[in-house]
């Protein structure tokens, strides 16, 4: 007796091949990589940083990409060859295999850049202290103001205002947490920025025939400048954002995919579990 075999050689259930679990896309950000697993879908976004960014961030930003990529690949080809009962355990050890290297550098490498950056802000908002009894008659003026006389002050305070200010930040604790000590720091960073190029002979005036003896430093240059600088770190800034959505979103996705929580999800791409 003649017993038909089966034309395909895996269960009923992979005749079909099932859809790709996850789609890859260029949204000219940085690419987009879509996780679909049932009702469910989430969308991490490696974002392409600026040139702006230290050269380490930038590279472990390109190894998470292809990391995340090599990952995609691979659970698109299991999801047709491996029991869906066993697929989530699978993914979790795709994700160690591929991800999880470049997920650490990554978070090292941000982290990294945050402190960076922190120290250098600090050296440019830091001003020398105040001496004499000067630093005291301005916080005396300040103490009574409100907080928009405060905020009106800052545009045309000098270096050494804005110092005794900053010295004390216990005096002021109605407005160390507010835009008004971000701008006293944003305008500290410009004077103290122009005070070192002045001392440096940096942006000295040039003369003219309508100005034969002009000498000392060019103020509207040498304050140009330091706005370049502060603008410069707003986009450094915006690298270290981009780099912390990046790492939830990739974060996000490997929870959807592998079934897992969020925290769990985590750890395992921080290698914690």
């Amino acid at each position: 007796m003649h017993i038909a075999r089966p034309a395909f050689p895996y269960p009923r259930a992979f005749a079909n091949p099932e859809p790709d679990l996850f789609v890859k896309s260029d949204t000219g950000r940085g690419e987009a990589v879509t996780v679909r697993n049932g009702d469910v879908s989430q969308t991490a976004l490696i974002a392409r940083l600026s040139d702006n960014a230290s050269e380490p961030l930038r590279n472990a930003m390109t190894a998470l990409s292809a990391g995340v990529s090599a990952f995609a690949a691979e659970a698109n080809r299991s999801r047709n060859e491996v029991h869906p009962a066993r697929l989530p355990a699978v993914l979790r050890e795709l994700v160690t295999k591929h991800v999880s290297p470049a997920y650490q550098g990554t978070t090292k490498a941000g982290v990294q850049a945050k402190q960076d950056d922190a120290a250098a802000w600090a050296r440019s908002t830091t001003p020398e202290p105040s001496v004499g009894t000067v630093g005291n008659e301005y916080r005396q003026i300040w103490l009574p103001l409100s907080l928009a006389e405060r905020a009106a002050r800052i545009e045309h305070a000098d270096i050494d205002e804005l110092a005794a200010i900053q010295q004390v930040p216990g005096m002021f604790r109605d407005m160390t947490d507010t835009p008004i000590w971000a701008e006293i720091e944003r305008r500290s960073a410009i004077l103290n920025t122009a005070k070192k190029y002045a001392l440096n002979g940096a942006f000295n005036k040039q003369s003219t025939a309508a100005d034969p003896l002009a000498s000392g430093p060019d103020q509207s240059q040498v304050e140009a400048e330091a706005q370049r600088l502060i603008d410069t770190r707003k986009e450094r800034l915006n690298n270290l954002s981009l780099v912390e959505t990046t790492l939830t979103s990739v974060a996000t996705v490997v929870a959807v995919a592998a079934e897992l929580p969020i925290e769990a999800a985590y750890k395992l791409l921080m290698g914690r579990e």
